[in-house]
């Protein structure tokens, strides 16, 4: 892999500034423990019911306090790994919610905590940049590195590859366990998130100003660009490349969902403007759609994804207002529009099947049909908003993260 403007190699994690950090971290621990125990009385700690598993067949309470942000299941669903406020990170078992792991050293919120393609490396990522990669097998702790305050981490698809954006703009790419590293130009503004292509040859990065491209992880080439005089005028919320590795669904704060092509840049259809006055060059979207489509400026959308089940070709995205849109894709006009009681922050389809699972800002986890639009199911559990959603590649088990402190997980293996 050719190095482009590297950075100074990972301080070695095993040596005495770990050991220092170990023992500052529990210092902490103790310090609250102690405060802890002295505010809090014991008719306090009887007061405070633990939380009901609702629908759920593992509640996970590891986390003590604050939010859990981020979430991720091995393949078979028997592991999760979940982050959160509390700057920690844990592997549990999602049968009884036992840890198998605690992922300490983090000073910040973890926002990321993902396995790798094959479950060999669990990577654990906070705001402040801290990476750090662990041993699933041994529990070790192999890798590290800080890059800064970061908006986004992901593993590669199909190798020992991590990539990370940063609030500067730059893209981070790591061979794992070496640390030998890649850093894609910054233009300015923050790289707000990324996803890789089916292909895993490259990825289209998501801009504050709106900018999207498309990038060779390869050469570093910028093999497209959509600016933001074109395409979307703020921020991008979401990114997601379709299985013919060359469209690019995507959405911003502007109210903007937009199919690109990868390959020169070329926007495709507009399918929605929310938060727009004048709607009149509106392309595809019928009258029906056009006036159920909430015209606020709150409102925009927060997740979308396109169906992999060949014989659907569709896209969803999903609003903060709390109205799901499944799209015609080879039409570009709408087929179904779901409302739900409550804003979304993810929407992840089963597999390569039509079954399209909704975390819901009210604690509810919906599934629906995106062929008929029906409701099939609703867990219930979370007392808060739901942060992160994800399933199983086997497609039995969902694991959600919430800002009340749990992590849940739900059967799914029935709905097909």
């Amino acid at each position: 892999m050719t190095e482009i403007d590297t950075p100074p190699s990972s301080p070695n994690m095993n040596g005495q500034i770990e050991e220092e950090d170990m023992i500052y971290v529990g210092d902490v621990d103790e310090v609250i423990e102690a405060f802890e125990t002295e505010e809090i009385g014991d008719e306090d700690v009887m007061e405070q019911e633990p939380p009901e598993r609702g629908d759920a067949s593992c509640l996970f309470t590891g986390h003590k306090r604050g939010s859990v942000f981020c979430g991720f299941l091995s393949k078979n669903g028997k592991l999760a790994a979940t982050g959160g406020e509390e700057d920690k990170a844990y592997i549990w078992d999602t049968t009884y919610g036992d840890i198998i792991l605690d992922c300490t050293g983090h000073k910040d919120s973890i926002i990321f905590a993902e396995f790798n393609f094959d479950e060999t490396y669990l990577a654990t990522g906070d705001m402040s940049g801290l990476i750090q990669v662990w041993t699933v097998a041994d529990k070790a702790k192999i890798w590290s590195y800080n890059m800064g305050d970061a908006t986004w981490m992901k593993w590669h698809i199909a190798a020992n590859v991590l990539l990370a954006g940063s609030v500067d703009g730059e893209v981070y790419m790591w061979k794992i366990p070496t640390g030998d590293c890649k850093v894609f130009q910054g233009y300015g503004c923050r790289a707000e998130n990324g996803a890789i292509f089916p292909d895993g040859k490259r990825i289209a990065v998501g801009y504050e100003d709106g900018t999207i491209r498309t990038i060779d992880l390869k050469t570093s080439s910028i093999l497209s660009s959509i600016s933001s005089s074109l395409g979307h005028s703020s921020t991008i919320t979401t990114l997601d490349c379709h299985t013919d590795n060359n469209l690019v669904l995507s959405a911003a704060t502007d109210g903007k969902t937009i199919i690109s092509t990868s390959s020169n840049g070329k926007i495709i259809s507009i399918l929605q403007k929310l938060n727009v006055g004048d709607r009149s060059n509106l392309m595809n979207i019928d009258q029906d759609a056009e006036n159920s489509e909430a015209n606020s400026d709150s409102n925009w959308v927060e997740t979308a994804a396109f169906c992999k089940d060949p014989a659907f070709p569709v896209a969803a995205t999903g609003t903060v207002n709390g109205e799901i849109f499944i799209w015609d894709i080879s039409k570009q006009v709408l087929r179904q529009k779901i409302e739900q009681e409550s804003g979304i922050s993810k929407l992840l389809w089963k597999g390569n099947t039509s079954i399209l699972f909704s975390a819901g800002l009210d604690g509810i986890l919906r599934c629906f049909d995106a062929r008929t639009g029906q409701c099939l199911q609703s867990f219930s559990g979370h007392t808060a908003d739901i942060l992160d959603l994800h399933i199983s590649e086997n497609g039995e088990k969902a694991l959600t993260t919430s800002d009340d402190s749990t992590a849940r997980i739900f059967d799914i293996s029935s709905l097909s």
